[in-house]
């Protein structure tokens, strides 16, 4: 098996550029380049195409979320089927041939304008791996589609099992108008109730979203403020919900200069929206980049409101 990987056309990128964080660097040409090894699609069969929703993978298990565009449009298709399997691509000729693993995902895209598919692979290596994807929807045949990933020995974000950072993120008992402590549009005062420094004090489970819902770059820090919302009200009492808006007021301003809060660059968060899960004992148990849907993150947060260890929710409810 060779793997080549061609740059995707300019209307693709133009669209997950809105849809997608690339302020870290790794843009698509980097850490998705994409080829369809299927044959070329007939008038009646538009091809599919997978974007990697990424911007970190690590070695260890990861979350690893993939778009779906179709003739240059994100696709949102609960029916779309996503089978994937894993080579090594810095190992000898082998390595690159053997099927290192494979994972089947589930659809995440409840509440979310475009769909995510979401696998939990394990990558034993550093380096790069190639990704091969089967995707089969209503109406398309299989379409095999192969792209590249780039896999850290360590994180450049905060990792499961280690310690929360104690950042002291304005609350409103520091601002009282809620409009100067978030973009959000209909903003709910109990999210802004105190900093994570108190929250891990309290020696209670609590959720933190880094988001800035009127000027996401991926068009999801909206939908994902809303699932927190209606969890936050299901674990009253259980658990504690944070949100930090992702830049400074005036936010239009500070968005445009990227001048981000001090809690952004504490988390070492250079895109957004990532949402953290923290045990009672100030430990990060889980963290979501990018969409986030009732679906994937209700069980996870029973695991936490019950002091388990939070483990991937794998198969659709």
């Amino acid at each position: 098996m060779i793997w080549h990987f061609n740059v995707p056309d300019q209307r693709s990128r133009s669209i997950w550029g809105r849809l997608l964080t690339l302020a870290v660097g790794l843009v698509l040409t980097a850490c998705g380049q994409i080829t369809t090894t299927a044959p070329a699609p007939t008038a009646a069969q538009a091809s599919l195409t997978p974007i990697l929703a990424a911007s970190e993978l690590v070695v260890g298990q990861n979350r690893l979320p993939i778009g779906v565009v179709k003739s240059g449009t994100p696709v949102n298709d609960p029916n779309l089927k996503l089978h994937l399997r894993f080579y090594y691509l810095d190992g000898s000729e082998q390595e690159q041939t053997k099927v290192q693993s494979e994972a089947d995902t589930v659809y995440r895209g409840q509440g979310l304008p475009f769909g995510l598919y979401v696998a939990y692979p394990t990558f034993d290596k550093a380096g790069a791996w190639g990704v091969e994807a089967q995707m089969v929807g209503a109406g398309n045949a299989a379409q095999p589609s192969r792209f590249r990933v780039e896999v850290l020995a360590q994180p450049r974000t905060p990792a499961v099992g280690t310690p929360a950072t104690p950042s002291r993120n304005l609350t409103i008992k520091d601002l009282p108008d809620l409009e100067r402590l978030t973009s959000d549009a209909q903003p709910d005062p109990d999210l802004y109730q105190t900093t994570i420094a108190d929250a891990l004090a309290t020696k209670k489970p609590f959720l933190v979203a880094f988001s800035t819902p009127g000027f996401c770059q991926t068009a999801v820090c909206g939908p994902n403020i809303q699932v927190i919302k209606k969890l936050k009200d299901q674990f009253r009492g259980q658990i504690n919900f944070i949100h930090v808006e992702v830049y400074s007021y005036p936010f239009g301003e500070s968005a445009e200069q990227g001048k981000r809060v001090p809690a952004m660059e504490e988390w070492k968060l250079q895109s957004e929206p990532w949402t953290f899960l923290v045990d009672a004992k100030g430990f990060i148990q889980a963290k979501y980049e990018g969409g986030i849907t009732f679906a994937e993150l209700e069980p996870a947060l029973k695991q936490l409101a019950a002091d388990q260890p939070v483990q991937p929710a794998s198969t659709a409810p």
